[in-house]
């Protein structure tokens, strides 16, 4: 079965990836995950790639489970990766490309997190489906996406946007 990339539309065969036991490690590592900790943690792993380099299925692997063994809390967990991600990616943006070599920054996210107070599940999902939504989003829909989205963290407004 021959895949393609919806970034770079490069084509590989699923045979030969599952031929690589890291490589079959890291998605099922991955498939036992829930999506609010799954797709931050994808997206995290993508900061310790170079421009110019791929990261290879044994790092990668790796990665996932230091980044994993950091916290035993999902949640705050899954917060501190998409801030962290955000962050990095702002940084980038600025000029500076460099990839992340150690989980330092992630360690001071997650007890920034977790200082903050219990994050629920249902927040993290809600706050990684805004940040999915906001990028297909004009100007004005991402503002009053931001407000709906702090009236609902402090209980001001519902989703249909009534108080």
């Amino acid at each position: 079965m021959r895949l393609r990339c919806p970034v770079c539309r490069a084509e590989a065969a699923l045979e030969a990836w599952a031929e690589d036991e890291a490589a079959r490690e890291l998605m099922a590592l991955l498939a036992g995950l829930d999506a609010a900790l799954g797709r931050p943690l994808v997206a995290y792993l993508g900061l310790f790639r170079s421009r110019s380099r791929a990261l290879s299925w044994d790092r990668a692997l790796k990665l996932a489970r230091e980044a994993l063994a950091l916290s035993s809390d999902a949640a705050v967990l899954a917060e501190a990766l998409a801030e962290t991600v955000e962050a990095m990616r702002v940084k980038r943006e600025a000029g500076d490309i460099r990839p992340l070599e150690n989980h330092n920054y992630l360690k001071r996210v997650i007890e920034s997190v977790a200082a903050r107070g219990v994050v629920t599940a249902a927040k993290v999902k809600r706050a990684s489906a805004a940040r999915r939504v906001v990028s297909r989003l004009s100007a004005t829909e991402e503002a009053i996406l931001a407000i709906r989205q702090v009236g609902l963290d402090g209980g001001v407004i519902d989703a249909e946007g009534a108080p």
